[in-house]
């Protein structure tokens, strides 16, 4: 396939891909519906994969690269940027509690259909693959492809936007703003790392700890 007609299949599967996403979480965060959130998932995944596919990218240079693992860990400021944002995730929990008390946890197990603790190996297989492919779609895809068509902060802010609309369950108004104020916060972060990076797998690793970390202290915080 001759560069320039790769080039315009790839820019029109990108700009499909990120209008469908866009379209399935406005729909979703109005009707709750279970198609639209299928719809997001299988859009960021199916364009994130024929892309890589139609460009050959080699696994030294995909967004989700595990052969750059490690030396991607090892970038100025990954390692630390990971540490805040693990210790700002009890912070803010600490803060919805003193904020909110038990209505916050209430408002996010409501949007969160999870198994407990008393399952620890579902959960954890439930939590990586959950996460995985929330950092395929809107990290890798969506800020990563993205950011070959549009600079960063447009793709970042969207994304994160979208991300926390993704989460939306209608509660009171004040516990609403600040759950997913702190999602859209957790999402710019999370964007930040991808760029640093340009590894999904490495954004991937503060995604998952933060989630375990919630799912532990919901009974010691609010127990």
């Amino acid at each position: 396939m001759p560069d320039e007609l790769k080039k315009d299949k790839v820019k029109i599967i990108t700009l499909l891909g990120m209008a469908v996403m866009i379209i399935a979480v406005t729909i979703k965060a109005a009707t709750s519906s279970v198609i639209a959130a299928a719809a997001i998932h299988i859009a960021g995944l199916a364009c994130f994969f024929i892309i890589e596919g139609i460009e050959k990218t080699p696994d030294s240079e995909s967004g989700l690269s595990f052969k750059r693992f490690f030396s991607d860990m090892k970038k100025p400021g990954v390692i630390p940027l990971i540490l805040f944002m693990l210790v700002l995730s009890p912070a803010e929990m600490l803060l919805s509690r003193a904020m909110f008390g038990r209505a916050y946890i209430d408002h996010v197990l409501g949007r969160v259909n999870m198994p407990g603790l008393d399952q620890l190996p579902l959960l954890l297989f439930n939590q990586i693959a959950s996460v995985l492919g929330e950092e395929i779609e809107f990290r890798a895809f969506f800020v990563g492809k993205g950011m070959k068509h549009f600079s960063f902060w447009p793709v970042a802010i969207a994304s994160a936007l979208l991300f926390a609309a993704a989460h939306f369950t209608a509660g009171a108004a004040g516990i609403v703003a600040w759950d997913l104020g702190g999602i859209f916060i957790d999402a710019i972060l999370y964007a930040l790392l991808y760029r640093r990076t340009g590894n999904c797998l490495i954004s991937f690793i503060p995604h998952f700890l933060n989630n375990m970390i919630g799912f532990f202290l919901v009974p010691i915080l609010f127990g």
